[in-house]
């Protein structure tokens, strides 16, 4: 069952950037998640399915999908703008090596951990992480942890991208420390490395719309590093469902004008351009 949120109507426009389609592992084609995205009034929706890897073809697209996910998005840009703005993007993967210039915008997200010539994909359930975990550092959470960000601030450095996408959603299934001082420091180390390669990061919705957490990523103490750091929040929803596009948007920006933030961003003409909250 596809969890909705019940809360009163927000008083903000949204846009939403991280939008999964049938093109990779998304429940609605793109012109379906269009046509809900103008029901709720959207300045604007960007897709960004999956892109290839080498080591999981589940849930990604195929490298021969890329002309036809280009071509129907950009068909949709031109049948529906007079009505919303439309972005075709890509969720490239630490592990995908295609190339980003054909797409208007590219959010950088780790999925894996490659060790020992075991592919491990950390987000997928909590079983699959706590394998890593116990297979590749002997139990050691906190160097998973440290593994893990390391590839984060990597794939940060050789993509430059547009967006970090869910930068620690190691914490989707709550092994991680989140109270340890140790944790915090790896985490808080990694954040503002990172952010040395791409000033925006998505603050991301798609646990809570999926049941699994009740905030969003980041964790709170690492949006008020946010804060402290410079790094300007952009809204993601992680959507695979055309009910998710801006599912408890309005909960995550309480927390983020409780971290400081009063300006957050959104993709609108082309780029991100800040909005009060």
């Amino acid at each position: 069952m596809i969890p909705v949120l019940k809360r009163k109507e927000s008083a903000v426009r949204y846009s939403n950037i991280h939008t999964h389609t049938v093109f990779s592992d998304g429940a609605h084609t793109p012109e379906e998640n269009v046509l809900a995205a103008i029901e709720s009034s959207m300045v604007s929706i960007g897709f960004s399915d999956h892109s290839d890897t080498p080591c999981d073809s589940s849930y990604c697209m195929k490298k021969e999908s890329y002309p036809a996910y280009i071509k129907e998005i950009n068909r949709l840009k031109e049948q529906y703008r007079d009505k919303i703005e439309i972005y075709c993007g890509l969720e490239k993967d630490s592990e995908s090596s295609i190339d980003p210039g054909p797409f208007d915008y590219v959010i950088a997200s780790v999925h894996y951990l490659i060790r020992n010539g075991f592919c491990y994909p950390i987000d997928h359930s909590k079983k699959q992480q706590c394998d890593c975990i116990a297979d590749e550092f002997g139990g050691n959470v906190l160097d998973f942890a440290k593994a893990y960000f390391e590839t984060v601030v990597r794939h940060a450095e050789v993509c430059r991208p547009t967006v970090i996408g869910h930068f620690d959603v190691i914490g989707k299934f709550g092994l991680m420390p989140e109270e340890d001082p140790a944790y915090h420091k790896v985490a808080v180390e990694a954040l503002r490395e990172t952010a040395r390669y791409c000033r925006y990061f998505e603050v991301n919705t798609g646990a809570i719309s999926r049941g699994v957490k009740s905030v969003p990523y980041p964790v709170f103490f690492l949006m008020e590093e946010m804060k402290t750091c410079g790094i300007r929040p952009v809204l993601g929803a992680d959507a695979h469902h055309k009910a998710h596009l801006t599912y408890a948007f309005d909960e995550a920006v309480a927390l983020l004008k409780k971290a400081g933030f009063d300006t957050l961003y959104r993709f609108e003409n082309g780029d991100f351009v800040p909005f009060s909250v």
